[in-house]
C-alpha cells in the first residue's frame, strides 16, 4: 500500500486531506503538524509522497524540502506543496524542481486528482 506524507499544521485540514485519500485512493496516510516531524516520519519510513505546506511551525516547508532533497534515502520522493503562500512555494520550485504546487483554499477533488496522478508517475518508473 502506498504510504502519503502529508506536512500540515492545522489538524482539520491535514485530518481532511488524509480521509480523502484513504477513501479515494486507497492509500496510508501520515499526518504530522511541524516541520522537524516531517523530518522523523521520513527516517522512519520513506513514502511515495510529501504533501508539505510551507508554513509549517519549526521548520518551514521550504527549509524541510531542501533537508528531504539532501537526504539519501528520500531525495527523490515526490512533494506537492499545498499553500496559502505560492510565492514562496514557485521560488522553490524554480530553484529545486518541485512536483506541484496546490494553491489554499483548495478543491478536495483536485487535490485527489494531483496525488493520484503523481502516484502514478512514481509507479511508472
Amino acid at each position: 500500500m502506498k504510504l502519503v506524507v502529508i506536512a500540515e499544521d492545522d489538524p482539520d485540514t491535514g485530518r481532511l486531506i488524509g480521509q480523502a485519500l484513504e477513501e479515494r485512493l486507497g492509500v496510508r496516510t501520515e499526518h504530522v503538524t511541524n516541520g522537524a516531524l516531517v523530518i522523523d516520519a521520513l527516517a522512519a519510513a520513506p513514502p511515495d509522497l510529501l504533501i508539505l505546506d510551507v508554513s509549517l511551525p519549526g521548520l518551514n516547508g521550504v527549509d524541510v524540502f531542501d533537508l528531504v532533497r539532501a537526504s539519501g534515502h528520500c531525495a527523490d520522493v515526490p512533494v506537492l506543496f499545498v499553500t496559502a503562500a505560492p510565492e514562496r512555494a514557485q521560488m522553490a520550485i524554480e530553484r529545486r524542481g518541485v512536483c506541484e504546487v496546490l494553491t489554499k483554499p483548495f478543491d478536495l477533488a483536485a487535490l485527489v486528482a494531483r496525488v493520484d496522478l503523481l502516484l502514478a508517475k512514481v509507479a511508472a518508473v
